[in-house]
């Protein structure tokens, strides 16, 4: 019976102290470079448009303007 007790507030120790260790994400966003932003976006635009390389590197600046 003691060692019955003992396991069962073992494991309910071991729990509780687990439970409690906080995540170490703190939802930081992903930062994203203003080059990443241009490749990423330029390639979308020359995937969904077909269109030449000058439009879509345009188009690209544009959308990525507010990381500079």
């Amino acid at each position: 019976m003691k060692r019955a007790t003992l396991v069962i507030l073992a494991l309910a120790a071991t729990f509780a102290l687990t439970s409690c260790g906080g995540d170490d994400d703190d939802g930081a966003a992903i930062t994203v470079t203003y080059s990443q932003c241009m490749q990423v976006e330029a390639a979308k635009l020359l995937d969904e448009t077909g269109s030449n390389a000058d439009y879509a590197n345009e188009m690209a600046a544009k959308a990525c303007e507010a990381l500079k």
